[in-house]
């Protein structure tokens, strides 16, 4: 796990040596271990790194891969990147685990590539010499962001994984183009002038964050999950290498098979991605998910294995006594750490700007937390992150599918006990809309209070281009509309939270064989068709993957309402520290910045009492923007969010 950042000067321009460092500079806390620098010319094909303290080198250079290097595979400098071939012609910068890598290197080696190195690094290079973009491309499982410099062909490529586990992000400033792991890193490039997209301030707020390859900043682009873009002749062009699958036809496996089959594909993922040179450990919700990842990885450590837990004092938002029986179950050494107001308000700034976007969920300071605590025995963690969008796990896929299956007979059941109100969501729309809205944090009353002039038409009308992206079954589409937007926000969420502290998270539901498997699984085995079960939809969802987890745990465990991760808001929105906050820095930024209306907000702060968790996260998003615009935009950044400059940055 690492860190790319750099540019490409199209106009030719020479690649200033200090400008690189300082972008890579920006994302230090992605790898502490080692720093890499490497000059390129696609122009005249040829490359050199500087060494340590060079602010100047004799050629003409106008592109620059910088990196910073987390060690997990091989923890000698012959990791060390951005790595070349051989020949000096091809050069990468990689960041994320390819857990299948070493499965190849047999045949590489046979075919006469001498590794210098024991890194998936390198077999990935070796891999794109011998076989080219789209042979390496087809071989690899795992998680990655990947920059290649082609001088053979004069070419730069960025490469994002299969589901987007690994951000990666790129613009054109000036006549500069940038790139990196970490859309701050673009902050550090003369050229490079931080603008919100007002076009997706709506969307924000009524969903809590930008679909597809746009992003807050304006004119950024977070390449999309199976997509790689190609920089040749001052061009940049995109493409799709790969798309979740949409099976024509189901597997006849049946319910009990199916269960043995996820059974042991998840237990491949988990082994495979034990695959480290430094400690590892779980990442504990108390969910069912990471509960059953800590247990399946626990018969593949020899000594004790540790798991990583967040908890609080309130009984009503504590987990832990679910937590209590997956340690038990999995034999593990906890460790929990304590979520307080003082965590909240020391830290809420420093949080955000590592989240390279507003911190829209506030339950994602719990991460950070998790991953500070974690990073003083592990360096990597395993969680749980992405078994709802795959498996079926929320209920508004139950209710999709319901909906869809029942057709005209909808009017009638209108009066059906705890059915009747979700199967009627916009009946007036089509089941695509219905979904799509399904899934929108704020009604657009909500938005409009905020901003008058709101309209998420075109946000709705963009997520519905990727809706139509997928095949199938109604409930084949909502789970890959899902999977290919709010997954990916979540997994931008665990990147960076994590990252913060240099922790690598892998996510054992996302591999792309596992995947595969769950989208040939027939509805029945995702989510429930029967109306009996309406009021408890806690049984109607993630079906095959509850029927897996009642091999560890009782009913009452995987059964039980499915609880989000979330923060006693109210309490915090209500402390005198959090009222200085809003009214000297906040709300004077709000009225300024004129995105919101000021006093409408402060008439949802003051009547949060007595409101429900959901009014608490309204104001939270709102809140949260205007921290992100005044570090962002406006460089008001805690000293403390920033790394120091290295001895060598500073010559």
């Amino acid at each position: 796990m690492c860190g790319i950042a750099g540019f490409l000067n199209l106009d030719g321009a020479p690649a200033a040596i200090g400008t690189a460092t300082q972008m890579a500079d920006l994302q230090r806390h992605r790898g502490p271990d080692d720093h890499g620098l490497r000059l390129f010319s696609l122009a005249h094909a040829t490359s050199i790194e500087p060494q340590p303290g060079e602010t100047a080198v004799e050629g003409s250079y106008e592109g620059a891969v910088a990196f910073n290097r987390l060690q997990i595979l091989d923890l000698t400098r012959c990791g060390h990147q951005p790595m070349t071939s051989s020949d000096g012609q091809i050069v990468i910068g990689f960041n994320g685990e390819i857990y299948n890598a070493f499965d190849f290197r047999p045949e590489l080696e046979q075919a006469g590539y001498r590794f210098r190195s024991r890194t998936d690094t390198e077999v990935i290079l070796y891999l794109y010499e011998h076989y080219g973009l789209e042979g390496m491309l087809e071989r690899l499982n795992g998680m990655f962001a990947i920059v290649i410099v082609d001088l053979r062909k004069r070419e730069l490529l960025m490469i994002r994984d299969h589901l987007g586990v690994k951000p990666l992000y790129w613009t054109v400033a000036g006549t500069s183009l940038l790139f990196g792991s970490e859309a701050k890193s673009f902050l550090a490039h003369p050229a490079f002038q931080p603008e919100v997209d007002a076009a997706h301030l709506d969307e924000y707020l009524g969903f809590r964050y930008v679909a597809g390859e746009e992003s807050m900043l304006k004119g950024v682009v977070q390449l999309r999950p199976g997509h790689y873009a190609r920089v040749k002749d001052g061009r940049v062009t995109t493409q799709r290498y790969w798309a979740i699958p949409d099976p024509a036809e189901k597997t006849a496996l049946s319910d009990a098979a199916a269960v043995d089959h996820l059974d042991q594909r998840l237990r491949d993922s988990v082994r495979s991605q034990l695959q480290s040179d430094v400690k590892v450990g779980c990442q504990l919700s108390g969910g069912i998910d990471s509960s059953l990842v800590a247990v399946l990885a626990r018969s593949h450590f020899d000594a004790d294995m540790e798991t990583f837990s967040v908890v609080f004092d309130d009984p009503d938002y504590s987990e832990q006594r679910w937590m209590s029986q997956a340690v038990d179950m999995a034999r593990a050494k906890s460790h929990s750490t304590t979520f307080t107001p003082s965590v909240f308000f020391d830290n809420v700034r420093q949080a955000s700007w590592h989240m390279d976007q507003p911190m829209s969920h506030p339950n994602s300071l719990g991460i950070w937390l998790l991953a500070r605590e974690a990073r003083k025995h592990v360096t990597v963690l395993l969680s749980g992150e992405g078994a709802d969008e795959v498996l079926g796990g929320y209920s508004r896929f139950y209710y999709a599918n319901l909906r869809a299956k029942l057709g005209p007979l909808l009017p009638a059941l209108r009066h059906l006990p705890g059915a009747g109100g979700r199967l009627q969501l916009d009946m007036g729309g089509d089941a695509v809309g219905a979904f799509i809205n399904a899934s929108r944090f704020q009604a657009p009353g909500e938005v409009l209070k905020l901003r008058p002039d709101a309209n998420l038409a075109a946000a709705v009308a963009r997520r519905r281009a990727i809706f139509e992206e997928g095949t199938g079954s109604h409930l084949d589409r909502c789970l890959k509309y899902e999977m290919q937007t709010y997954l990916v926000d979540l997994l931008v969420r665990q990147d960076k939270m994590t990252m913060a502290h240099s922790v690598e998270n892998r996510v054992p539901f996302l591999d792309k064989d596992l995947v595969g498997f769950a989208r040939s699984l027939p509805s029945r085995c995702l989510v429930s068709d029967s109306i009996a079960l309406v009021a408890r939809p806690s049984r109607s969802t993630k079906v095959v993957l509850k029927s897996l987890a009642r091999r560890f745990f009782d009913d009452d465990f995987v059964y039980r309402r499915k609880s989000g991760f979330a923060l006693p808001l109210a309490q915090y929105f209500e402390s005198p520290a959090f009222e200085v906050l809003m009214e000297e820095q906040l709300l004077p930024g709000i009225a300024q910045r004129g995105w919101m209306n000021a006093d409408a907000l402060r008439r949802r702060w003051k009547g949060l009492a007595g409101a429900s968790q959901g009014a608490s996260e309204s104001l939270w998003i709102a809140v949260a923007l205007e921290i992100w615009a005044q570090q962002v935009l406006d460089g008001r950044v805690s000293p403390a969010a920033v790394p120091q400059r290295s001895a060598q940055s500073k010559k």
